[in-house]
């Protein structure tokens, strides 16, 4: 019986050292104070890129159910707030290849174990701010989860964007969700419990 309570102690530090993270947020290089654990405790971050606030839902949810950093991509130039001249600007940058410059963002690797990177879906791809992040920084040491928002038309190419961003990194499965998500959304506990996160 007590070897099985120390083994049972066992596996759940091993879990917390693999997932546990402090609740921060830090969007385009300003940082806020840890809202939950130390500093020195982080362990999940999640990076996305949002328009509509879909996507920001989802990373909310993510952090509310595991404590995790939040790292919000922004543009230099932000986008239209209308959604049709928006979806119209992206469809010609995605056309002529145009790569509209982000914002700065503190993010230090080594700071994290695991990274979710969260997208919409635009114009059947990943966001081309976050790839351009993506781009920028070198995950090759971390488990990467990948997840997109679609106001209905799914999956489209958004896990293959990432498979070829991401070429030779350790991912774990990839979560597509319609629109927003509340923080104790069923889809997203399911999707982290099966990557370890939970």
């Amino acid at each position: 019986m007590q070897k099985r309570r120390l083994l049972a102690s066992a596996a759940l530090a091993v879990t917390a050292l693999g997932c546990g993270a402090a609740s921060l947020t830090r969007t385009a290089g300003a940082a806020e104070s840890p809202k939950q654990a130390p500093a020195d405790n982080r362990r999940i971050a999640v990076v996305y890129f949002t328009k509509t606030g879909n996507t920001k839902s989802l990373a909310e949810a993510v952090r509310h159910m595991t404590g995790a950093a939040l790292f919000r991509i922004e543009t230099v130039e932000p986008y239209p707030e209308s959604y049709g001249p928006a979806t119209e600007i992206v469809k010609d940058e995605l056309e002529r290849g145009v790569i509209r410059p982000i914002r700065p963002l503190v993010f230090n690797p080594a700071d994290y174990d695991v990274v979710v990177l969260a997208t919409p879906t635009w114009w059947h791809h990943a966001a081309m701010p976050l790839q351009t992040w993506i781009r920028s920084v070198d995950l090759s040491s971390k488990k990467i989860l990948t997840a997109n928002t679609h106001g209905g038309g799914g999956l489209m190419h958004t896990r293959e964007d990432f498979e070829a961003l991401l070429a030779g990194r350790r991912l774990g499965t990839h979560l597509t969700v319609y629109g927003a998500v509340n923080p104790q959304d069923a889809n997203v506990r399911s999707w982290l419990e099966e990557n370890g996160c939970l």
